[in-house]
């Protein structure tokens, strides 16, 4: 890196004698040529539309300096998604000087709430070198920290009018698609029906949509999954639910078309989408000697394999004795050899310093007996963040510097992603200002699963 000592001559070449008055003039020059600016797509939202932020640092092309980011913005009231982008630099013109342009964080914002929602602000800390022009040999060192002003958006409600009844919230632009992987389904064999939302928008707070399930027909708990872009704002991709299901008792049924509501922030308006209708057939059970036949017949038509094994097994044991008998020629068991070799030591164990793990049982015992979901949620978020904390030795509990730190960290991937998700899910339960429905024993479970993942990590450190 070149120290710099263009752009601010006329700040050293006016030495006074005064070094800290000119040290002063001198860091002053250099924080107009440096700031954060934080862009947005809008500056009012409704509640649950999604809202892209964008953080650059902009730096005057003539200084060479080493900047880094000290602290990301922290947000409260809102969901966050991490968007995918080119960190530069990119160059612009402003009033007459060239700059380079840095993008340090893209995020989606779902805000949850009506009010005023503040977007935080980055600080970005700049190390720069400025020659002295009176003594070649010295450099001035500066050490500048600069961030982005405050800014929020506003956040409005949706409109009341004309709001479908099985609206919960969700907005942006989606399609729904249902099928079944085979119409024709024995009595009393699973079923799986598959019902696809896909479209752009707040995909994480979609939730399975209610579906009137025919008489005789039994269903089950739902598995879900969802696949996202976050190279496209908004965030697209889609959300699967596979439901089994069971007939019990021969016939056909029709599964009625499922509806799903949302609100298009485009057009301002609602829109009800929903799937075709879904013909199945529930056919004769299985007797048990057709239920076995696939198994048996596996059996048979595999055995004429058997001998494969056997051969294997000889093969290994005439290589072996061929190539013992060749080393037996190739070096004569009489000859001695003596020489005088240092001793070989044992690497003796490393010392373990052990790190305190915290037994959650007694909070899980708290957690389960909680039946109010607003208590439930703040007492499940504190339990994940003391979880996390402790995972990093950390005494922060910010959930968002946490879930940055564990992210850097080299940890398993799978339960960064959880602790995420489950962060979020948290955060709607408690901030949406309508109701949403929520399994409490599944979100225990999936917290105390978490939890448990968090803590089976190698804890022990060396001295």
């Amino acid at each position: 890196m070149q120290p710099l000592s263009a752009d601010i001559p006329s700040l050293i070449n006016n030495e006074t004698g005064n070094d800290q008055n000119n040290n002063e003039d001198i860091e002053s020059s250099l924080k107009r040529k440096m700031f954060v600016k934080v862009f947005t797509n809008k500056d009012k939202a409704f509640v649950g539309e999604p809202l892209m932020a964008t953080y650059k640092f902009y730096v005057a092309s003539g200084i060479n300096d080493r900047p880094s980011v000290a602290k990301q913005p922290e947000f409260s009231g809102c969901s966050v998604k991490e968007l995918n982008f080119d960190q530069g630099p990119e160059f612009e013109n402003i009033n007459n000087e060239a700059f380079s342009v840095y993008t340090i964080r893209k995020v989606q914002l779902t805000a949850l709430q009506e009010g005023s929602l503040s977007l935080g602000k980055a600080y970005v800390n700049n190390y720069v070198q400025v020659f002295n022009p009176n003594d070649v040999l010295t450099t001035r060192k500066f050490n500048i920290t600069v961030s982005n002003g405050n800014k929020t958006v506003d956040v409005i409600n949706l409109p009341e009018n004309n709001k479908p009844e099985n609206f919960y919230g969700i907005t942006g632009t989606f399609s729904i698609n249902a099928a079944i992987e085979n119409n024709k389904i024995p009595v009393g064999e699973n079923g799986n029906l598959i019902v696809t939302i896909k479209g752009a928008g707040n995909l994480d707070a979609i939730v399975q949509p209610e579906i009137n399930w025919p008489q005789n027909v039994q269903h089950f708990d739902s598995k879900d999954s969802q696949h996202v872009s976050q190279n496209d704002f908004p965030i697209t991709g889609d959300r699967v639910f596979t439901i089994p299901f069971v007939g019990n008792r021969e016939g056909n049924i029709i599964i009625p078309p499922i509806s799903f509501s949302y609100f298009n922030t485009d057009l301002r308006k609602y829109e009800t989408v929903q799937t075709d209708s879904i013909p199945v057939f529930f056919i004769k059970a299985l007797s048990q000697k057709d239920a076995a036949s696939e198994i048996v017949n596996y059996d048979i038509t595999n055995r004429k394999y058997l001998w494969i094994v056997p051969a294997i097994a000889l093969l290994v044991a005439l290589t072996a004795l061929i190539s013992h008998r060749r080393n037996d020629k190739n070096n004569p068991k009489n000859i001695t050899v003596s020489s005088t070799a240092p001793p070989a030591f044992e690497t003796p164990s490393p010392v373990f310093k052990v790190k305190y793990k915290t037994d959650f049982s007694r909070y899980f015992d708290e957690l389960q007996t909680i039946t109010d979901n607003k208590t439930f949620f703040i007492k499940a978020k504190t339990i994940l963040t003391k979880a996390v904390a402790e995972k990093l030795d950390s005494t922060q509990y910010s959930e968002q510097v946490l879930m940055n730190e564990l992210i850097k960290k080299t940890c398993n991937a799978p339960v960064c992603n959880k602790a995420a998700a489950l962060y979020e899910a948290i955060n709607l339960n408690l901030y949406a200002p309508f109701e949403t429905p929520a399994d409490l024993d599944f979100y225990f479970k999936e917290v105390k699963e978490t939890v448990e993942q968090l803590q089976q990590e190698d804890y022990s450190t060396y001295l």
